[in-house]
């Protein structure tokens, strides 16, 4: 059940965009011309598959990818809210790029808003419908900033849900992250190397501590070693795993 938070951000979104329109122009290899066309009647549900396709869509499949995006994203959001979405980061997410921060604040606000609250929620639910680690991604590729979900997960109670999925996601990801493996960024986020860096650092500032009561008790100090470089780092891990028997 959506919760009464989620509910009103949706709405927000849907008075924000709801009824917008995008040129029916487009690949006609890859979409009939009456799927494009839906995009320039207001209103006209294009149903699960078709939005989740031009969601995803690389931007030269449209006249106005921008434009494309609008119109999709009150059906999209439900989509995704309603928990029907079941390729969560299969692909890059389209709102990753275009610069929709600079659209006018009443769009990007609603924008930002229902991405805060949605991953409040996630982080908060013992159980997400997606699991944290899809809903960060999505949340971080559209953002293209660590920064709008890290602050959240920082600011969070000690000891809370919040930190067994930190616990959880960083147990899932440590070995690509003491290898400075990119994969752990969402698709195309990174291509300058400047967010994984910066994952690892608040990582090792923020999880650390609290992973002190993890089950597994080296994964704490295993975090610890992605402060280092690379050389001193793999000496240090040799040795961690060797003193742990």
């Amino acid at each position: 059940m959506t919760s009464p938070a989620l509910a009103s951000a949706l709405r927000r979104v849907d008075a924000v965009f709801g009824g917008t329109t995008a040129p029916a122009g487009g690949c006609l290899h890859c979409y009939g011309a009456e799927e494009l066309a839906l995009l320039a009647v207001p209103w006209a549900p294009l149903g699960d598959d078709l939005v989740r396709q031009f969601f995803h869509e690389e931007p030269g499949h449209f006249d106005d990818h921008p434009a494309v995006l609008r119109r999709l994203l009150p059906e999209f959001l439900a989509y995704v809210v309603d928990g029907r979405f079941s390729g969560m980061g299969y692909g890059p997410a389209g709102l990753g790029r275009v610069r929709w921060q600079e659209w006018p604040a009443e769009q990007a606000d609603a924008i930002a808003s229902f991405l805060d609250v949605w991953w409040r929620e996630a982080l908060v639910d013992p159980a997400p419908v997606y699991g944290v680690g899809a809903v960060w991604e999505l949340c971080v590729e559209i953002h293209r900033s660590l920064a709008p979900v890290h602050d959240v997960w920082a600011a969070a109670p000690r000891g809370g849900t919040e930190d067994r999925h930190l616990g959880d996601w960083v147990a899932y990801r440590i070995d690509d992250l003491l290898q400075d493996d990119s994969c752990v960024m969402p698709w195309y986020v990174d291509l300058d190397g400047v967010l994984l860096p910066g994952l690892q650092t608040w990582l090792v500032e923020h999880a650390v501590p609290r992973l002190a009561g993890h089950p597994d008790p080296l994964l704490a100090r295993k975090v610890a070693l992605l402060a280092l470089g690379e050389e001193e780092r793999w000496v240090a891990y040799s040795e961690l795993v060797a003193s742990a028997g």
